[in-house]
């Protein structure tokens, strides 16, 4: 914001410059031809700096090639992740996977990630588990053969836009927690970063609406 202000003051005062310039020649000609070529080159300027000043504002750097673009965070290797700011509040994504997975996931995969005797704990799992083979097994479920001989099996949600809308939410979430960055806390307890308006849009996109 800073730059695109100096950016509409300086027009003016470069443009008398220039304009100074020319009458100094003598040639109306030439005053015409130096303002018009001026004016161009300023707006040019001009307009390359407020295009900076939107993609800074869009996507800040973070540490550890960590970005934030469109209210989402992504790592270094443009997979989405978690953040909690110098403020405690954490993310939307990671705000709102937790709240949905108490929604969705809890019934079972317990409360928090930790598991129970129906699915594995995934705040364990997503401690080896990558963001592909996440989405491979929440859109197309799988099944697990135990060393007593049954079988776990994970039903696949990909039709079920509650879920699929939201998976890089649970991810976010779960993956948080895998990394000991969010504690056992629920949503309620959490502060939270204002959802974007590109992420309103884009579940608005995902449920048809």
């Amino acid at each position: 914001m800073m730059r695109v202000l100096f950016t509409r003051v300086g027009l003016v005062s470069l443009l008398v410059m220039s304009l100074n310039s020319s009458v100094q020649a003598g040639s109306l000609d030439k005053v015409v031809s130096h303002a018009s070529q001026s004016t161009t080159k300023i707006f040019k300027v001009a307009s390359r700096d407020i295009h900076l000043a939107a993609t800074d504002a869009d996507a800040s750097k973070l540490a550890d090639g960590k970005y934030k673009e469109d209210g989402k965070y992504f790592d270094k290797n443009d997979e989405p992740t978690y953040n909690k700011n110098d403020k405690d509040q954490w993310d939307w994504l990671s705000f709102n996977g937790n709240r949905r997975y108490h929604a969705e996931c809890h019934v079972c995969h317990g409360p928090l990630g930790l598991g129970s005797s129906f699915a594995p704990a995934l705040a364990e799992s997503l401690k080896a588990m990558t963001y592909d083979q996440f989405r491979e097994v929440v859109t197309n479920g799988r099944s697990v053969k135990q060393t007593d001989g049954s079988s776990n099996v994970m039903p696949s949600f990909g039709t079920n836009k509650n879920v699929m809308c939201f998976i890089d939410d649970f991810y976010v979430y779960l993956k948080a927690r895998a990394d000991g960055a969010m504690g056992p806390v629920f949503h309620r307890n959490l502060k939270k970063e204002a959802k974007s308006k590109e992420i309103r849009e884009e579940e608005s996109d995902c449920f048809g609406d």
